[in-house]
């Protein structure tokens, strides 16, 4: 790993994570922690678990699905539903 994974958007600078627990069995969450600014602490998403089991397979995922990660991420807070 060669430190943390960040992701330029909305005019700001994002740290890109893995959550430390899964809020749903099968599930992880990837959040986002706003670097540039306090306004916007941190957006989360969840993710399939197969899909990423751990913060190697968050590094090795190109900028297009960090991108449509981001995108799908909520601002402070988990969404009632993902549909």
């Amino acid at each position: 790993m060669n430190g943390p994974r960040k992701h330029k958007a909305d005019g700001d600078t994002w740290i890109v994570r893995l959550g430390e627990r899964a809020e749903r069995e099968g599930f992880r969450t990837v959040l986002f922690f706003c670097e540039t600014t306090n306004q916007r602490p941190y957006r989360v998403v969840e993710v399939p678990e197969e899909s990423i089991k751990g913060p190697d397979d968050l590094q090795a995922l190109d900028g297009a699905t960090i991108a449509a990660l981001f995108d799908a991420s909520r601002s402070l807070g988990y969404p009632q539903r993902y549909e």
